[in-house]
């Protein structure tokens, strides 16, 4: 018996940390619409609490920083820290893409990134010694308006109790307050809390859409 769906969408992502949220955003950045769902209250994860420090060797933002760095070195350096314990294909899919990753997301006004200084942490060659990272700048809370409430807080506040303010959102929850900013700018998304996925729906061998805990969604 065919499905009945209850809703449809181009691109079904589930999860809502840094990684879910730039996938999102470049599927509806291309014309696609696409649903979010996270389980939780909260969009952002783990990613939420962390200092969102991005290893993509490379990219534009290092050259204006004044960094020396190039895609070769920070392959060399990827390799000989994680050796054979990852496919060579993946390592260097992920390298090599990096430059073009940061440069697609800064076309978007509201994703601004700035360098880190932060050392690469082994002794190996290809290392950066005043490290090849980069994070979010600083977002001002107010920018975010309702959605201020949907971001996880720190973990300060989250698993401990302990006030913090939030008027200057930095490190990961910057991260995902300009991902959701960006995500609502593209006009393709709906994204939702409170939804948790419970089975995938496949047909004739091929994922085509899912159960979530409220509804069907294509």
């Amino acid at each position: 018996m065919p499905v009945q769906w209850d809703e449809t969408a181009d691109v079904v992502v589930v999860g809502s940390g840094g990684a879910a949220l730039t996938a999102a955003y470049t599927a509806a950045a291309g014309g696609l619409r696409t649903l979010v769902l996270e389980k939780t209250k909260y969009f952002g994860g783990t990613s939420a609490y962390s200092g969102s420090g991005l290893w993509l060797p490379g990219n534009h933002i290092l050259r204006q920083a004044g960094v020396e760095d190039s895609v070769e070195r920070g392959l060399e350096y990827f390799r000989a820290v994680v050796g054979d314990r990852t496919p060579a294909a993946l390592q260097e899919a992920y390298v090599s893409t990096a430059p073009e990753l940061v440069e697609f997301l800064d076309r978007d006004p509201v994703l601004e990134f700035e360098y880190l200084p932060f050392p690469d942490y082994f002794a190996a060659p290809g290392r950066a010694p005043g490290g090849r990272g980069i994070c979010p700048r600083p977002l001002p809370a107010h920018l975010l308006g309702a959605r201020l409430g949907q971001v996880r807080p720190p973990i300060s506040i989250d698993q401990f109790g302990v006030p913090q303010e939030r008027e200057t959102l930095t490190g990961g929850q910057a991260l995902i307050g300009r991902l959701l900013l960006a995500l609502d700018r593209t006009g393709n998304a709906t994204s939702r809390t409170g939804t948790r996925m419970r089975s995938l729906v496949v047909e004739d061998g091929r994922v085509v859409g899912l159960r979530p805990s409220t509804r069907a969604a294509h």
